[in-house]
């Protein structure tokens, strides 16, 4: 693999962004130097929050998301983390402590949700600001995201795989992804993945049934489903008060032996 990129090479990062500052390229070298990438090649993507940086882990590709850690963006998404028992010790005022548990509540939250079954990229570690997950694409093509296909190029089984998931979330990893959208799912051609976790909170938030309710309703919208999101929602926190559940061989919660398809 060669030596370890280091702070000073300041020439190597500039092929992956330049407004990737030293703080940044720390974490990253610390990321190689614990063996998890081999190798950086550069951005694929970039949002409000992050910029998406594709690199290799073991000859196979993966991605870093790696949160702008100057962005005050965070300040305004507060209200996901306080309430979560795990960020007792928040300090809203530090801008670097705020990215950083942004990071690591992210992957919390994806780790949980892809140990429980949920269709998501899996996560390999995080250090500081930046996230190493699986990439989902074909080559070096990122999927991209439901909105981006457009409803009109997706099949009736794409909405059931979100609401499979979406209830799965719930019930199986006891968490609300809270900023679940066709934003935030991609789509490789034949499965849905959802993304952006940093949002997601335990169950047992204060907020928990309004994000929930919120998540139901955006996806029943994007699909234009002949279906009362209040109803559904309220289906999914009914079926989730159930101690006796199961999880069938296509990734179907079963309450009482009934998919909840069976019940809308």
């Amino acid at each position: 693999m060669g030596r370890f990129k280091t702070e000073r090479d300041h020439d190597y990062y500039k092929t992956v962004d330049d407004a990737i500052n030293a703080y940044t390229w720390a974490a990253i070298v610390k990321i190689q130097e614990r063996r998890v990438i081999d190798e950086v090649l550069g951005p694929i993507g970039q949002g409000k929050e992050a910029k998406i940086v594709l690199a290799k882990r073991q000859n196979v590709y993966v991605v870093l998301k790696i949160f702008y850690p100057t962005s005050n963006r965070f300040a305004r998404r507060h209200s996901y983390i306080l309430g979560d028992p795990r960020f007792r010790r928040l300090k809203i005022s530090d801008q670097l402590h705020l990215v950083e548990t942004w990071c690591r509540k992210e992957f919390g939250n994806l780790a949980r949700a892809h140990a429980a079954g949920v269709k998501t990229p899996k996560p390999f570690d995080f250090y500081r600001n930046v996230l190493v997950m699986e990439f989902i694409g074909v080559g070096t093509t990122p999927a991209p995201r439901l909105i981006d296909v457009g409803l009109e190029n997706l099949g009736e089984q794409t909405f059931y795989q979100v609401l499979r998931d979406l209830e799965k979330t719930y019930i199986v990893a006891g968490l609300v992804h809270s900023d679940l959208s066709p934003f935030n799912v991609l789509y490789d051609g034949e499965s849905t993945w959802i993304i952006d976790w940093g949002s997601a909170v335990r169950r047992g938030h204060p907020k928990e049934l309004e994000y929930l309710k919120r998540d139901v309703e955006k996806i029943v919208q994007f699909f234009k489903k002949p279906i009362d999101p209040t109803q559904l929602f309220q289906k999914i926190v009914e079926r989730g008060r159930e101690r006796h559940i199961e999880v069938d061989d296509e990734g179907w919660v079963l309450v009482r032996g009934r998919r909840i398809t069976e019940d809308i």
